[in-house]
Order: structure tokens, then sequence, then C-alpha cells
């Protein structure tokens, strides 16, 4: 039973739910069962399908996850808990191969494990990124997945409410409803508060010739954004893919989600294609194998790490890796695994100590504010505590920033490779990589493609990602036990542009903060000196330097001859009914936080499924 305090809470928020949990669509006897789908992994893509594959009655469907159902823990609800969830919170507890390109550690690369995956512990930021980068997805050989074609379910994912800060300085907030959705299971607004400082940074932005976008998720600019978060307009709680998809559904009798299920292999007949006919799954290593059994389909949803994990141990992936462990090669796929992308990042402090202007670091060190801040949520769903992530953030393009941005990606463009180990002897892995490298490098001599974040906190964070990397990296398995992670190794930096990228944006940071505006707040310069050089930089880049949390491409949607894995309509090469529909897909990672891509992904592939029924 939940505690009476945390039922009093919920209640405030019309969220209470005591129900056992076998009334609450979850199921713990799928063994033995066939399903005509079963969905493996519940995070966001994992519900969509699954969700939308219930809507038809006839239509039976199995999601299972490694993780739990949460019980509706203020830390993910309530935005002033993100980053203050404590370790192990719905998250896998995964590290890094040491990263010898940068100083030689491993780093911890946190990801969603529960129904509702990342979208419980991420930091809410939605957005898209730009027109041009799924274009890029289409012209590399994936018909039917440019920016018109995944706009119409973009919309269909959200429900988004504008917010007007009347009175502002800076008003950046202006509706495009032709590019934003009405009816949506997810909420999109802004929070009930604006932080002041806001209005220094959009000033900032403009005094050094970063342009704010009207309406960044229309991805057609580079610059100044201020964003929308997946948070409900009107209790201001987290709307994240279990209270979206899974809640409002528990009542469908087709509709199975069963927890504390980890998949360790989907079950071939072979022929000649491999058919997908069920997943072995169990609750943890000491616990027994189970079967269920899929009449149509296995989608696999289990993220752009776990996924290859999975599709390794079925006996799905290089034949050098499988062989090199016992495992039986079914189909020799070089890509799973490889073309491993992420947005890695660093975090910068330079504190802001104007002592008049409260941040959100005035959390920790003033109990008045935080217990004022508190309180006011809590009584009318307003004030810092609803604002916890800011809205006001920068996307500026190499245009925007370099004094030679020709020169950067001409230098790029003839620079090593520096390929994982994986890629020697894989025509085909070198060939796709070939092709991306052209096609983001295309991209970044635009004014209009981002080419790394400036994460603004207003209250002196100013954290750095690269947008659009040029390394690649590896998450393959090195045992047949399932229950042993991965060796996921990133690479961040490897490609001396992604390096040079990331100097660049640490030197737009001082930029910034030299401006009039960010001077009024009186920014510190403890971790970074004001006037650090090239060299000292590099060296606070290369120990800092980890993720943003944005895996993706490890299961790339790409032709078989440039190292794919799925086709253009998600199916697994060489398999019937087995088909991939998670971050892992994406050829390229497009410059932009993922969920709100995730969502609008999963909800096409959801339709394509349904097509072929």
């Amino acid at each position: 039973m939940l505690p009476i305090a945390l039922l009093f809470v919920l209640s405030l928020f019309g969220l209470s739910d005591t129900r056992p949990l076998k009334d609450r669509g979850l199921i713990d006897n799928a063994a033995g069962q066939t399903y005509d789908y079963i969905v493996i992994g519940c995070g966001v893509s994992g519900l969509v399908v699954s969700s939308r594959l219930s809507e038809s009655e006839d239509i039976t469907v199995l999601c299972l996850e490694a993780g739990a159902l949460d019980h509706y823990e203020d830390e993910i609800q309530i935005p002033y808990y993100i980053g203050l969830q404590p370790d192990g919170f719905y998250e896998w507890g995964i590290y890094t191969t040491p990263q010898g390109q940068l100083d030689g550690v491993s780093r911890h690369i946190p990801m969603g494990k529960g129904v509702g995956g990342g979208s419980l512990i991420n930091g809410m930021v939605w957005n898209r990124g730009n027109q041009q980068s799924f274009n890029a997805w289409n012209d590399l050989g994936n018909s039917g997945w440019g920016w018109e074609s995944l706009l119409p379910y973009f919309e269909k994912s959200e429900t988004y409410t504008p917010k007007n800060y009347a009175g502002r300085e800076v008003q950046p907030v202006l509706e495009n409803s032709a590019v934003h959705g009405t009816s949506g299971p997810i909420q999109v607004s802004y929070p009930n508060y604006y932080w002041p400082q806001t209005d220094n940074w959009f000033s900032a932005l403009q005094e050094i010739g970063i342009p704010t976008s009207a309406e960044p998720n229309q991805g057609l600019s580079a610059g100044g954004y201020f964003l929308p978060l997946d948070i409900d307009p009107n209790n201001q709680t987290r709307s994240d893919a279990r209270r979206a998809y899974y809640d409002p559904n528990i009542q469908r009798n087709n509709f199975n989600v069963q927890p504390y299920s980890q998949v360790t292999r989907i079950i071939f007949e072979q022929g000649d294609e491999l058919t997908a006919t069920g997943v072995e799954f169990a609750a943890g290593p000491s616990s027994p194998r189970q079967t269920a059994f899929a009449s149509r389909e296995v989608v696999l949803s289990a993220g752009a790490i776990h996924s290859p994990q999975i599709l390794e141990l079925s006996g799905i992936g290089q034949s050098s890796i499988l062989e090199g462990l016992g495992i039986e090669v079914l189909e020799n796929l070089p890509g799973v695994g490889n073309n491993l992308q992420d947005h890695g990042m660093i975090h910068l402090d330079y504190s802001y100590t104007n002592p008049d202007i409260m941040d959100v670091e005035d959390f920790a060190t003033n109990s008045q504010f935080n217990d004022d801040s508190a309180a006011e949520y809590y009584s009318s769903k307003t004030g810092p505590w609803t604002a916890k992530p800011s809205c006001a953030v920068a996307f500026p393009s190499l245009e925007q920033t370099a004094a030679d941005a020709a020169g950067m990606i001409s230098a790029a463009r003839s620079a090593a490779y520096n390929l994982p180990d994986t890629y020697a002897n894989e025509p085909t892995l070198q060939r796709g990589y070939e092709q991306q490298l052209d096609s983001v490098l295309g991209e970044l001599a635009s004014e209009n493609i981002p080419a790394f974040e400036n994460l603004n906190n207003n209250a002196g964070g100013l954290d750095l990602a690269l947008m659009r990397p040029l390394s690649r990296g590896t998450a393959h398995i090195t045992s047949t036990d399932p229950f042993a992670p991965p060796n996921v190794d990133p690479r961040w930096l490897v490609h001396q542009f992604d390096y040079d990228v990331m100097i660049l944006a640490m030197q737009v940071n001082q930029k910034i903060l030299d401006t009039d505006a960010i001077q009024a707040l009186q920014p510190s310069y403890a971790q970074i000196p004001r006037d650090a050089n090239t060299d000292q930089l590099g060296e606070i880049l290369r120990v800092g330097i980890g993720t943003e949390y944005h895996y993706s491409s490890t299961t790339a949607m790409l032709p078989l001859d440039m190292g794919g894995v799925v086709s253009d309509q998600l199916r697994v090469y060489g398999t019937s009914n087995l088909r991939v529909v998670d971050t892992g897909i994406y050829p390229m990672v497009p410059g932009a936080h993922l969920q709100a891509v995730a969502y609008g992904v999963a909800e096409k592939a959801a339709d394509m499924i349904k097509a072929d029924q």
C-alpha cells in the first residue's frame, strides 16, 4: 500500500489510484501464452507501439519490460526534482568502457528502466530538430522518412498549449499551429513561471549575433530557442509515456504489460527468412527462463543500447562478434551495435552571484526560497518549482558562431575517420559512414543547422552538447549472459571535427559571459578561467565531456549495402516479422533532444505495422 502522505499528495493532483496492480493493466502470467504482437521494452517507443496496436479490439499485444511500474513518485512528476533523483532511480546503472581518447575514465550513461523508460527521468525538453536532418534520412535510401512524412506523427503525439509570459522584455514564444498537435497523448506546454534571467539570456545571444527562433519546432532555423516541455499545463506535472499511453488504456483486455520481465533472446524458426515465433524472458539472473509466443510480429523497442544486445544474443549481428562468443550466426548484419551516436555533453558552471536575483541554485542554499517555492507549487501549481528545466537554450550554427565555418567543414572532410576496430574489413559499414559524413557536413554548411547546443539553466550553468557528431562508437555483448551489461564505447570526440566544434562552443560561452546582459548577473569563473586559452579549454573538455543521454543509430535504418540493420519498413534484414522501433534506427542522430522524435517515429511505426495487418 502507498504511504498515506503520498496518497494525500497524489489526491491533490487527481492522480491517486489505489487499485491493486493486477487491476491496472499489468499481468504476470505471459509465460506460455500467445499474442498477436510482442513488444520488447515498454519505454517511449514500446508503449506508443503497443498501445496503438491495441486500439484494434481483435488484436492482442504483450509489452515486456525489464523494469518496474512506478508509484507516481514526486521525483518523477514534479519538475523541481529533475537532476535530484537518487542513484538507480528507474535506471539501468551502466557505465562505458574507459574513454582512452579523453582521460581514460569510464562514464555513467543513464538509461530509463521502467514502464515509460527514459521519459520518467529525462529533462523534459521538447524539440524535434531541423527539417533538413530528417530529409537526410530519406535521402540515404529511406523512403517516406523525410520531414513532411514525419510531421503528422510529431503532431499526433502531442497536445500543445502555448503560453504568453506577458510583460517580459523578450517575448520569444509565438504559436505556429501548423506544426503542433492539439489532441495527442503527450501534454506539451510551458512552466507557470518565467525566470527573469531569461531576458538576460536572449539579450546576450542577440548581442553576439545569435538570433532567436520564433518557432523552433518548425525545424527551419538555428539560434536561440525558447522550448516547451512535456508538462501538463494545468497541474504542472511531467507528461511521460506511462501516464500518456499506458494509464488511459489499462481497461483494454488486449493491452498487456508485464514488468520485471527482461527479454533474454528472440526465438526464430529458420527458413528462407528467419521468422520470429516468440521471446524468452526472465525476472532476473537466477529466475527461470520463460517463453511467450507471437503469431504476427515481434517488435524490438529496448533502446539503442539494449536492442543490439538482444539481437546479438539471438544470433543476429556481426559474425565476428557472435562467433567469438560461440553464438550461432543466424543472420550476419555487421551494423548491429555499430554506428553508435550520442550528443557528447560537458557540464560547465559559471554560477551567477548577483544576490538580488534568485535562481535554481538557491533551492539548495536558501531554505526559505525553497520552502516558499514548494508551498506555491502545491497550493497553486505556479512558481519556480514548475520551472526547474530552463526553456531558454541555444542551438547555434557554425555560420552564426565560427570565424571560418567553411574552413572547419573542409578540414573535417580530410581528417582521419578514426572508426572503431569493428569497421575493419566491413566495406558496408565504411560506405555507410562515408555517406553519413557527406550528409552531416553538407547540412552544417547551412546557417540553419545547429552545430552545438548551449543548455542555459538561468543560474550560470552553460552546459554544451555536440549536435551533429562525426565520431562513431559501439555497443556489443562480451558474454552470452543476457544479464551482463553490454560493452558500450561511445568514443566521444575521436573525430577531430567534434573536438573543434566543442572548443568553439566553449569559446562562444566566453563571449556570452562577456556581454553586458550576463555580466549584470555577476558570473563566477571558478571552474573555467575567464581568459582560458584553447589548451586550457581542451584539458577541461577531455575530463568533463560525457553523455547527453541521446544514444542512437546502433540498429540503423539504412540500405543493407551501407551497413543497415532495418529497412525503411523497420524490418530487420533477413527476417520476415521482426522490427525495431526505438532511437537505434536513426541513421544519423538529429540535432535535438530525442524524446519528441522518439514519440513521432514510434507513432509512424505503429501505423506502418497496422497497415500490414
